[in-house]
């Protein structure tokens, strides 16, 4: 598990709170899968879930989908392909937990633009990405929060 603070509307309580009330949407989209999304799964196995997103305007793929995580990550290597400047960063005052071995000081985070779906299946929205300075197989990871 990955903790982190950010999550479900902003760093104060106030924040979540307001983004929690002005969720309760009245329509709201359904998330389903088919047959074809399954094939070449091997039925009972673990595998990931792994995407590919619209980030700030780009396809970001592997994209890593974590339940077990309550912050929304984006990779340095990713942050620098997408043409990102350090001086757009937020400071961000926690450390890490449960991305390796010892903690991890963030450079910071920012709020990105990011879709999911495609066509009018379609929904964007703002996320509080937190950006890390380490190597993954994953260019950013999805947290509870945003799939909530």
């Amino acid at each position: 598990m990955i903790s982190g603070k950010i999550g479900g509307g902003g760093l104060t309580k106030s924040s979540r709170k307001k983004a929690l009330e002005g969720s309760l949407a009245p329509n709201l989209l359904t998330i389903s899968f088919t047959k074809e999304d399954g094939q070449g799964i091997i039925p009972e196995h673990d595998d990931p879930v792994v995407i590919t997103m619209v980030l700030a305007n780009a396809h970001l793929h592997r994209t890593l989908v974590d339940q077990g995580s309550s912050a929304d990550i984006l990779c340095k290597p990713a942050f620098d392909k997408l043409g990102l400047d350090e001086k757009e960063l937020r400071a961000y005052p926690d450390t890490l937990y449960g991305l390796g071995d010892t903690p991890i000081k963030p450079l910071g985070f920012i709020p990105l633009n990011t879709t999911f779906g495609k066509g009018e299946k379609s929904k964007t929205l703002s996320i509080d990405f937190i950006v890390v300075d380490m190597g993954s197989v994953y260019n950013a990871l999805i947290g509870r929060t945003t799939l909530n």
